[in-house]
């Protein structure tokens, strides 16, 4: 797809977390990290990004799963320059990164992104502030950005800072009042299952129901590699752009591989003309981003069309989420229900299935009911909230 002159192009992109190894590769390249997806970024009325790590240099990293001592996510504050002198306009901060360092730390970031003019939606000092949508005017078009994120550590309440959170009530409140006043609606949700090409099923019925509810398009960003596409009624659903600039020091598959989404409007009607899906692969060691192309671009188009055949089909994608519920059974009983989580017992679980004795049969209804029961769930949920306020 060509944007024609007059016409509307807007580029949504993914995951970028300037850290580890990759964060000295931004400061001394500039812009030059994003290699030669920058002129389609130069090239588009708007352009948008998750920013997954807060910019800061103070704060004390938040205890959240995983090792004790494990530090979270940040970066140098200077990084924002990059995506600043690539031609960004909005950043997302409504992630499971943004609060890796405290309130103080995303102030920071707030600071940091203003600083450099950049709009950034999902987070705030407080669930208002949180979210509240970028509103931006592009040739003559309104358009608003809204951006929430699945419940982790780090949700925004009504009293303290955090991120803009999934819920469908909330958001739609939100969608509407960003409809009423904008041409264009589009909601940025960082959620999904790590390393899974496709959404759980509720998630694909609640960018479904975005769309249904005035949703011009609906991004998903999170689960590291890039997921499945839809046109639902005319309308893009992209199910997980995959990573834009992130270091992994042992790379599982598909987390150095991902694509840009470059849609366009009509600047008189703002009629929905097309999109283009724009492939690439990241790593340190290429010295940031690359654009596929030959084979490795035909390669990739070609896993990508299957994985939009079967989101679309109910048979399919349901064959595809058992698949990885099954393969996913052992990590997530034990995750859940064992009292330690040593690597030995992960190891030990692979030799003699271990799992099978923390969910005996006498439990198991007992403990689905726990989770599937609204009431239940929440009231788990409330208990451990506090069981974790008091260890604190």
């Amino acid at each position: 797809m060509n944007t024609l002159k007059g016409n509307l192009a807007l580029l949504f992109c993914g995951d970028f977390s300037p850290v580890r190894r990759f964060e000295s590769m931004v400061l001394e390249k500039g812009r030059a990290i994003f290699g030669d997806l920058q002129e389609t970024i130069e090239k588009s009325d708007l352009a948008f990004l998750n920013l997954e790590a807060p910019l800061s240099l103070r704060g004390k990293a938040v205890q959240k799963t995983g090792k004790p001592g494990v530090p979270g996510l940040r970066a140098n504050p200077d990084c924002i320059k990059a995506v600043a002198e690539a031609g960004f306009d909005v950043v997302s901060l409504a992630n499971n990164h943004a609060m890796d360092f405290g309130s103080v730390a995303l102030a920071d970031t707030l600071d940091q992104c203003r600083s450099a003019g950049l709009a950034a939606c999902g987070a705030g000092e407080n669930l208002a502030v949180a979210r509240q949508p970028v509103m931006l005017e592009r040739k003559g078009i309104k358009i608003a950005i809204l951006a929430v994120a699945e419940h982790q550590f780090g949700v925004a309440r009504e009293d303290s800072a955090g991120v803009a959170p999934l819920d469908v009530i909330d958001n739609l409140s939100m969608l509407e009042q960003a409809r009423a006043c904008a041409d264009l609606v589009f909601v940025s949700i960082h959620g999904g299952n790590d390393f899974f090409e496709y959404p759980r099923p509720d998630l694909r019925r609640v960018c479904r129901f975005y769309a249904d509810r005035g949703a011009d398009a609906v991004v998903c960003h999170h689960s590291h590699k890039p997921g499945a596409y839809e046109l639902y009624k005319g309308k893009p659903i992209v199910y997980g752009l995959g990573n834009l600039i992130f270091d992994h020091l042992h790379p599982p598959a598909g987390w150095r591989e991902g694509y840009a989404l470059k849609l366009e409007y009509s600047a008189t009607n703002q009629e929905f003309l097309g999109f283009d899906i724009i492939p690439y692969s990241q790593s340190l060691e290429q010295g940031g981003l690359e654009l596929m192309s030959g084979d490795l671009y035909q390669v990739f188009m070609s896993g990508l069309e299957t994985l939009r055949k079967n989101v679309e089909s109910n048979v399919a994608f349901e064959r595809e989420w058992q698949a990885f519920c099954e393969s996913q059974s052992a990590f997530a009983i034990m995750r859940s229900y064992s009292p330690i989580r040593p690597q030995a017992l992960y190891w030990l679980d692979r030799h003699f299935s271990i799992h099978k004795w923390l969910l005996p049969k006498s439990v198991l209804n007992f403990r689905l009911n726990a989770m599937r029961c609204e009431s239940h769930r929440e009231l788990l949920i409330s208990v451990l909230e506090n069981k974790r306020k008091s260890a604190s």
